[in-house]
């Protein structure tokens, strides 16, 4: 956290030293070399993250402050310019995850921050991806991470409340316990996705570190599938405005016991249920395309099978703003959500429910470099716990 804040503290000093705050890249191009490296394939992007929080519980509930390090190092190799096979995408990111989460002081039934995890290092995706026709076909190979495909839109993932990202509902690998899969992306017209997917069974199970390649084909270790649809209108001036409409249902194998409160557990072989979401983006100043200022709207539901899910029931919304006055960069956002839990109540589990709320201000100090605000507050986390209000900050830097 210490290494961002200065980096980001020497920003606003050398902002206008040779254009180097308007590039992406704090450590700059290299002197021609990252130029050089993209014109023969090879992309580098290294972020580090870097977010401090502070819990005030209500109650009996407990105070404290939790620090949180993470680095992205990602690898992309393009096969056209490497080898002159068109479409071809190698794609590699190794992470690194240093500290504790907040969710230690706040005992929600999911992370609260989308960087939360036991310390670890990994290689998170490692996947070949294909596209055809324009890009109207995109197939991909490998540990990958399920977000790409049927998670939240651009703005939700300003939001650092972990819910705002994959459903909690849902059993799709996703960050930091991403699988090996296999998925596939059609676009017969171009307002229209359908998305089909296979994944490992359940790779939460198997914890950080695994490539998937050494349990995803072991005995009883099951699969998920998924499939879906997005449909995408546009409207207003230019037809800038637009909105994308998400429906999907998923199917998992595998080994769950009965939610049961009085009856000794059955076992069942599987699990099933279905998400829907829409996001709405709207221009202030649709007819000037130089401007990006806008709003995003985002609705989401979730369900779940309730006699063997623990969370059979998720919705939230959210709204971000992106451009505030001259800062068009800036985004300020406000969301909240519920989602139902069984918690454990003397041995047995009863049904209880959780809501939380988030309010940010993201602020770009250029285009590598942002620093955000965060206040949330969480109602019945676990089910049963004290509230918390959270207060932080995250600091993110693009090397």
């Amino acid at each position: 956290m210490r290494f961002v804040l200065v980096a980001l503290a020497l920003v606003p000093t050398i902002a206008h030293a040779d254009g180097w705050a308007h590039g992406d890249h704090l450590t700059g191009e290299w002197h021609g070399t990252r130029s050089k490296l993209a014109k023969t394939g090879l992309t580098l992007d290294v972020v580090y993250a870097s977010e401090v929080f502070h819990s005030a519980a209500s109650g009996a509930g407990e105070d404290g402050t939790a620090l949180l390090g993470h680095l992205d190092v990602a690898l992309t190799l393009d096969t056209e310019k490497l080898h002159g096979w068109p479409g071809g995408k190698l794609y590699g990111l190794v992470q690194d995850g240093r500290g504790i989460g907040i969710d230690h002081y706040v005992g929600s039934a999911t992370q609260v921050s989308n960087l939360e995890a036991d310390p670890y290092t990994q290689i998170t995706e490692l996947f070949y991806e294909q596209t055809l026709g324009d890009d109207r076909v995109v197939m991909r190979l490998g540990k990958q991470d399920a977000n790409r495909d049927f998670g939240t839109p651009r703005f939700g993932g300003n939001f650092i409340n972990n819910n705002f990202g994959m459903f909690p509902t849902t059993p799709l690998p996703s960050y930091p316990t991403t699988g090996l899969g296999a998925s596939l992306v059609v676009r017969p017209v171009s307002w229209l996705a359908t998305k089909a997917a296979i994944y490992e069974g359940n790779p939460m199970v198997h914890g950080l570190g695994s490539l998937g390649i050494d349990h995803a084909f072991a005995t009883g270790a099951g699969y998920t599938v998924v499939g879906g649809v997005a449909a995408t209108h546009h409207y207003g001036p230019a037809d800038r405005h637009e909105g994308t409409t998400s429906i999907g249902v998923w199917h998992q194998t595998g080994s769950f016991p009965e939610l049961d409160l009085y009856a000794p557990p059955q076992m069942f072989g599987t699990d099933t249920g279905f998400f829907v979401q829409h996001d709405e983006r709207v221009y202030l100043h649709p007819e000037n395309p130089d401007d990006p200022r806008d709003a995003n709207l985002i609705v989401r539901f979730g369900w779940a099978q309730a006699d063997r899910t623990l969370i059979s029931r998720f919705m939230d919304a959210s709204f971000a703003w992106h451009g505030i006055g001259a800062r068009t960069d800036d985004t300020v956002g406000l969301g909240a959500g519920y989602f139902t839990v069984a918690r454990s109540d003397d041995g047995m589990l009863q049904p209880s429910y959780e809501v939380f709320l988030e309010a940010f201000y993201k602020v770009r100090l250029t285009p590598f470099a942002s620093l955000q605000p965060d206040v949330q507050l969480y109602r019945h986390p676990d089910g049963d716990r004290p509230d918390a209000l959270l207060v932080g900050l995250r600091a993110k830097v693009k090397l």
